[in-house]
């Protein structure tokens, strides 16, 4: 058995075992079991043709990619030969909207495994990253156990409850809301966390949501430690963008709607799988796992960055670049050698 960074979700654990036939095991994580044997590709399916109409650039969407990805498809975007997107959750976008805008006391999991007393996860945080319990430690069975506490979603109503609570001190019974109802434990703790995950937020309200749910813990860092944190897919690709425009792409949300408030009919091209049965189409996807004709007119598979080549990711919460390893050797392009090899520069052309 060896170890190897993880390069299925943005936790990216560092202690994912691979076994001699290619089989990945994570503690018991479901999203490592249900990958197929590193050696193993789906077939492709259907004629892969990348193109775009003349009189626009190349339109690309994806989750996240890796450094090496990511660098090819930021030099693109900034000189005008493709329109990238991120397809990301509307509730993890509109906090990441937030820190970019107005700032956020953020800190890494490793700081709250080691610090935080309270842990409060609001949206699909379990079912999306299954480890995150126990890489912040929330097992533990000693006296100084950390208070963990989960709510499905918030609404602005109720962070106007626990922000009603806070304000007079105490919870109510009849307060509006999970979060008011236990804002004793907010107050009560030194270091709170505050991990937001998919879904977080009632549709249509995350920009508010996030933004209330900032300016309640920057007023909590008055008195004591609060923090928010979450995991972003995409975080190594917005990083590599901004290092090098010092702009990030458009965000879209599965249902197509994107920050900039407009809405297209399908994307040109997707690297690697969509967000859900929800994304918008593609007329052909280049690696992750094969949506069928609804979501790709076409498939072909890639090369998987940290299972088939070497290249280095960025965590989802931006607190470590990790290196990633090519235990398998696969026939399969990488998603840059592919699009080198396959675009002809009139298919990449610069906006009229």
């Amino acid at each position: 058995m060896t170890s190897i960074v993880c390069p299925l979700c943005p936790l990216h654990c560092d202690d994912v075992q691979i076994d001699d036939q290619g089989l990945l095991a994570a503690n018991g994580c479901p999203i490592v079991a249900s990958a197929l044997p590193v050696e193993h590709s789906p077939p492709d399916r259907a004629e892969f043709v990348i193109s775009s109409e003349p009189s626009r650039p190349l339109r690309v969407v994806t989750t996240g990619v890796d450094l090496l990805t990511a660098r090819q498809l930021a030099s693109w975007q900034a000189a005008g030969r493709i329109s990238l997107t991120i397809e990301s959750d509307p509730s993890i976008e509109a906090l990441l909207q937030t820190a970019s805008r107005d700032g956020i006391v953020s800190a890494t999991l490793a700081d709250v495994a080691t610090h935080a007393d309270l842990v409060w996860m609001i949206g699909r945080v379990d079912q999306t990253w299954p480890r995150i319990t126990e890489k912040l430690r929330l097992g533990s069975s000693d006296s100084n156990a950390k208070q963990v506490q989960r709510f499905s979603q918030c609404t602005a109503d109720e962070l106007t409850g626990l922000a009603t609570a806070i304000e007079n001190g105490e919870a109510s019974s009849s307060a509006t809301g999970e979060l008011a109802r236990n804002a004793n434990h907010w107050m009560s703790s030194k270091y709170a966390a505050i991990l937001v995950g998919p879904g977080a937020f009632a549709s249509g309200e995350e920009s508010l949501s996030a933004t209330m749910l900032a300016r309640l813990a920057r007023l909590r860092n008055a008195k004591e430690r609060c923090v928010l944190l979450t995991l972003d897919a995409a975080a190594t690709l917005r990083s590599v963008c901004l290092w090098s425009s010092n702009t990030s792409p458009d965000a879209t949300d599965a249902g197509g709607q994107t920050d900039a408030g407009r809405q297209e009919v399908e994307f040109d091209l997707r690297i690697g799988s969509p967000l859900s049965t929800e994304s918008r189409t593609a007329k052909v996807q280049l690696g992750g796992s094969d949506p069928g004709p609804a979501l790709a007119g076409a498939y072909r598979a890639s090369a998987v960055a940290g299972l088939h080549r070497p290249s280095m990711v960025i965590r989802g919460d931006g607190s470590v670049s990790l290196p990633l390893a090519a235990p398998a050797k696969v026939n399969l392009l990488s998603v840059a050698q592919f699009l080198d090899d396959n675009l002809r520069d009139d298919l990449l052309r610069q906006p009229s």
